[in-house]
């Protein structure tokens, strides 16, 4: 053949680079426009799609959509490919060849790239295994659609010479990390990701701040280790302008902060940044300074970094409800917004123009027991509260506007929330109570929503965040320690598991 790649043994010593340091994906992205740039957890989840929406069986002659319906592709090798890229057209393996992509070292393969053999066939690349060159991958050679695995080394891949593979990126394909993240949720126990696109797990315990963290994207958890810090408190991250995580945690008598030394790094040691407080949330701004929120038996106060990956400012007093419940999130147009929920009173706060000043405190809503707000597709903001009722929800109807209160039809009634958006932009939110946890999710991207499900028992806290793949990993906490739950596919879950081989803090 005339497109052959390097000697195949040259590629594994910088595989191993690869299979610790995976493109982080976005905590969550809008869709892409077909045969516009497209992130790599976007190509991932649509080919996904035909795995678990199997298109009929493989015929070249014939052609099926993709999510969304916006396009029918052939049902073959490159249409598969065609389908997950999103593209315009319906090329062959040829074609995507000379016209889509260009070349790259097959050790540096990564989600989305492709191994084509010019005249005969095409595999979508998953991810590196480990670091002996193992590594999964899509395919439609035959019926059915499938997700397999491989060896670079191996004399065939897919049923093909392997030396008549060329690996080759989409011209148009956007690395995830360039998405700016959403703020993460904040509560007795966070999970946010690294630059490498590891997520870290925090656990406030009764002795102290514990931490676990993936020892590769997507994959396995340390142990637990005891980081000290303050006790029983309420915790907040957010990532830094230069990619490092900082962490902030109060209790009634002391708030702290620590940060990554280096993006994906180790930790320093603990910080003084503030008396007690009742709750705490985070934000970056769009400049990258990042925003601090701590409330207590006064109100609310506020603080920010000077300049981005810098101190902070003195802590001003912005009023608000006390003793309230915060989290924040992003406008459409990058400015944050802070809500704050207390027993009695639900109030709203809002920059008025990107990474700058704060408007007054507006009514939201009555009070209630916790709330989580996440991010429609469109960029519409949705806010999510619970109380001896349910779980209620209101989300905007435009940049300035926002509906009535309506109800979610259940969900678990004083209950603890999360929520978290899957890869193709639908929010899914997750309740804990002491007898049940329960989850509810859109039904299709901006719509409605599905009647809540059984998520497991009883529990004390619950958090969400998205794996460096997009897959959404849930945590939740009881006096047994913390476990997380993940999805499996599109649409299934795994088990509730410890991360590791123990339990963690004990979180009764």
């Amino acid at each position: 053949m005339a497109h052959k790649s390097r000697p195949l043994l040259l590629v594994l010593a910088t595989i191993a680079a690869l299979v610790v340091a995976p493109v982080a994906a976005p905590q969550a992205h809008a869709a892409s426009a077909r045969g516009g740039p497209i992130t790599r957890s976007e190509i991932i989840w649509r080919a996904q799609y035909w795995v678990d929406h199997q298109p009929g069986p493989y015929d070249q002659g014939a052609y099926s959509p993709g999510p969304g319906g916006d396009y029918n592709y052939r049902r073959d090798c490159s249409g598969y490919v065609s389908m997950a890229w999103h593209l315009d057209s319906n090329p062959w393996t040829g074609s995507l060849w000379d016209s889509y992509s260009f070349p790259i070292a097959r050790a540096d393969l990564r989600a989305g790239d492709i191994l084509d053999s010019y005249y005969d066939h095409v595999m979508l690349f998953d991810r590196w295994l480990d670091a002996g060159g193992r590594f999964s991958y899509y395919s439609f050679g035959a019926t059915p659609v499938k997700h397999l695995t491989a060896n670079i080394n191996d004399a065939y891949l897919d049923g093909h010479p392997n030396g008549d593979y060329g690996a080759r990126r989409y011209t148009k394909v956007v690395e995830d990390s360039a998405v700016k993240p959403h703020p993460y949720g904040s509560g007795r126990v966070v999970s946010a990701r690294s630059a490498d696109g590891r997520l870290e797990a925090f656990a406030a315990g009764p002795d102290g701040v514990w931490h676990a963290w993936q020892t590769v994207a997507n994959g396995n958890w340390s142990a637990w280790v005891d980081e000290g810090g303050p006790a029983n408190a309420q915790l907040a991250v957010a990532p830094n302008a230069d990619g490092r995580l900082e962490l902030f945690a109060v209790n009634g008598s002391v708030l702290q902060h620590k940060w990554q030394n280096a993006p994906s790094g180790q930790w320093s040691g603990w910080a003084g940044l503030g008396t007690g407080g009742h709750r705490i949330a985070a934000g970056t701004n769009a400049d990258g300074r990042i925003e601090v929120f701590a409330s207590s038996d006064a109100g609310v106060f506020h603080t920010w970094q000077t300049a981005p990956n810098s101190g902070f400012a003195a802590w001003e007093g912005v009023g608000g409800p006390a003793f309230a419940r915060l989290q924040m999130e992003n406008a459409p147009d990058g400015r944050l917004e802070v809500f704050a929920l207390s027993d009695t009173t639900f109030r709203h706060l809002y920059q008025t123009s990107v990474s700058g000043r704060w408007s007054a405190w507006e009514d939201f809503g009555t009070g209630g027991h916790d709330l989580a707000v996440s991010h429609n597709t469109d960029g519409r903001l949705e806010v999510f509260a619970a109380n001896e009722n349910g779980v209620f929800h209101k989300w905007q109807t435009s940049a300035t506007t926002w509906s009535a209160w309506t109800g979610t039809g259940g969900g678990a009634t004083n209950a603890e929330l999360a929520a978290a958006r899957s890869v193709d932009g639908r929010v899914e939110v997750f309740a804990i109570n002491a007898a049940t946890a329960t989850h509810v999710w859109q039904t299709e991207v901006n719509g409605a929503w599905s009647a809540w499900e059984t998520f497991g028992t009883g529990g004390t806290e619950i958090a969400a965040s998205n794996n460096a793949d997009a897959r959404i990993e849930v945590f939740g906490t009881s006096s047994a320690g913390v476990y997380h739950k993940w999805q499996t596919g599109f649409s299934t879950w795994s088990d509730w598991a410890w991360l590791q081989s123990t339990s963690g803090p004990s979180m009764g």
